[in-house]
């Protein structure tokens, strides 16, 4: 299993940089990041170090690491003890700087000194993660503030001096206009930006960010004071008296609303809520404007927010494009600007099906799928379309090592979520045109298989008969004019004499007219068979020593053997 990592568009280390690295530095990633969950401990090359990809690892993945192609610049482990991260660790000693991680995220880490002093010998900064923030977190924080940097850079030369920025840098405008201390929420009260600690940081404050969301027993207070139904409904700043029983401070809080262009100007109740902004009142007062600047900074969010939806809209329509799903093409130039993909030279897609229903859910195996793929190629494209899920890996020729990869990641997807999962694999693909055809091509491979297969994972090469087959038998049983009445016969006799004819026959021909053996997996005597295959020929009006007669036969019986209502079709059409 290779560790969760996730590189930024065009920061791989290998040849297929399509123009300059983009990143942030190690001074700068500590400045964007609040110290109560984050905390740099040391760092023996100073501040200005690049960094620009993050790997979350456990103690079953961390021993192979060092071993995969690319390393990451941060490394948070997670899980790990001691001991098997200063051994991890001392691998890297005299390897040059581009050959071993930047950044070590640790919970605890002032305790471990092992950790701390092979850090150090090897030239490696470390930072202390708070012990009550979640993993998941940190890592979320840490990749949206990369990733964040890496537009911020890609957009100076085009910036408009002023400008909206991102999230965490408007919390941090608002926190200095208003003197307060700043979180912006979305809509299910989960914390999304907040500005840099200070002096007089409250309890409240602390555990929201470090649980990304509010505390149960503050959110019960401010429902029970009317607050939720406020920023329902109004886009007006509200006042929030300190309540010192749960830790808090006296807040400013305000909605952020996406107005309705088709209702009335001016119409609140028509306003589509996307979050809300806090002010927590640290050791001094507010600002005497600082309710204007709320209302100032809601109105900035909403852009960012409606921006950053409207881009997600537009990726998500050129991806299903890519993919052949939706109408029009797709410029390919455009997209590979966009996800760092290459068009020239082969690929792979990876369909993978679940057991679930359809209709269900797959946002959560969806993540955790992209999130591997990443992590096996950080240029890799993931998608959902109907019920499955699909992954484009550009530029990947290599089927045992994405076979590999989509065997690992079905099980674990299987052990973590608690269902069946299957893949199909096309690989290779000679060209990103050839997308869409690949898929239909894995869709048919999904279409044939089911969970009874022995394989989870299938080629379509080593699928093809398989494939070709269950399409032949589709095609028959779709035709009511290419089915054999003779067989209504032999399902007739079977429904009104409780007998398995059926059964007995499709025994018979899978053994090649090997009587033994097909009595053997009856477990009847040869003669009892010999008898029941005479009788299914008078039934039938047939005569199996003709080759093509026990061709066609088996296949009507294949028909009705992979369809188990399939003889009340028969009986069906009889009437």
């Amino acid at each position: 299993m290779q560790p969760l990592s996730v590189a930024l568009p065009q920061a791989s280390t290998g040849p297929r940089n399509n123009g300059p690295s983009v990143g942030t530095t190690l001074g700068a990633l500590m400045h964007s990041t609040d110290k109560s969950v984050i905390e740099l401990l040391e760092s023996p090359e100073g501040l200005d170090v690049e960094i620009r990809s993050i790997a979350l690892v456990e103690s079953s993945d961390i021993d192979g690491t060092d071993s995969r192609g690319a390393i990451s610049d941060i490394y948070l482990p997670v899980g790990v003890p001691e001991s098997t991260l200063t051994q991890w660790l001392r691998k890297f000693e005299g390897r040059p700087a581009r050959r071993r991680p930047k950044l070590l995220l640790v919970k605890n880490a002032r305790e471990a000194t092992t950790v701390l002093t092979a850090a150090r010998n090897i030239g490696i900064a470390v930072a202390a993660v708070h012990p009550q923030a979640s993993s998941g977190h940190v890592y979320s924080l840490v990749l949206r503030l990369l990733t964040q940097s890496m537009y911020r850079s890609r957009a100076v030369a085009g910036a408009v001096a002023g400008g909206d920025s991102d999230l965490f840098a408007l919390s941090e405008t608002i926190a200095e206009l208003t003197g307060g201390l700043v979180t912006i929420d979305d809509t299910a009260l989960h914390v999304i930006a907040y500005s840099s600690a200070h002096e007089g940081e409250d309890e409240l404050r602390q555990l929201s960010i470090l649980g990304r969301e509010w505390p149960i027993e503050y959110t019960e207070w401010i429902e029970s004071i009317g607050v939720f139904e406020h920023l329902r409904r109004s886009d007006e700043v509200i006042s929030l008296p300190s309540e010192p029983s749960i830790g808090a401070a006296q807040r400013l809080a305000v909605s952020i609303t996406r107005p309705d262009l088709s209702a009335p100007t001016g119409s609140v109740a028509h306003q589509h809520n996307l979050g809300s902004i806090w002010v927590q009142r640290a050791s001094g007062p507010l600002s005497h404007d600082a309710q204007a600047v709320l209302r100032g900074a809601a109105a900035v969010a909403a852009r960012i927010l409606m921006r950053t939806l409207d881009a997600s809209s537009r990726e998500n329509a050129q991806v299903q494009r890519l993919f052949g799903v939706r109408s029009g093409g797709v410029d390919m130039h455009s997209l590979a600007g966009s996800f760092g993909i290459n068009t020239d030279g082969p690929s792979a897609v990876i369909g993978f099906a679940t057991s679930l229903s359809p209709g269900s859910n797959l946002d959560r195996i969806t993540n955790a799928l992209r999130l591997r793929a990443s992590a096996f190629r950080s240029d890799a494209v993931t998608t959902i379309i109907d019920n499955r899920i699909y992954v484009l890996f550009p530029q990947a020729d290599h089927e045992v090592a994405v076979s590999d990869w989509a065997y690992d990641t079905v099980r674990v997807v299987e052990d973590r979520a608690g269902i069946s999962v299957r893949a199909a694999v096309a690989v290779p693909i000679a060209r990103l045109h050839g997308v869409p055809e690949a898929r239909r091509e894995v869709d048919r491979v999904l279409d044939t298989t089911d969970d009874h297969e022995t394989s989870k994972v299938t080629t379509l090469a080593a699928s093809r008969t398989a494939v070709l087959l269950g399409e032949i038998l589709d095609l028959v049983a779709d035709h009511e004019r290419l089915r054999d009445p003779r067989i209504d016969r032999l399902v007739s006799y079977d429904d009104k004499n409780a007998s398995d004819m059926q059964f007995t026959l499709t025994a018979y021909l899978t053994a090649f007219g090997d009587v033994k053996k097909a009595a053997s997996s009856l477990k009847v005597h040869p003669n009892t068979l010999r008898y029941r295959i005479r009788r299914a020929e008078q039934i039938m009006g047939i005569s199996l020593d003709e080759p093509d007669t026990r061709l066609l036969t088996e296949l009507q019986l294949a028909i009705l053997g992979r369809t188990p209502d399939e003889s009340e079709k028969y009986e069906t059409s009889d009437q």
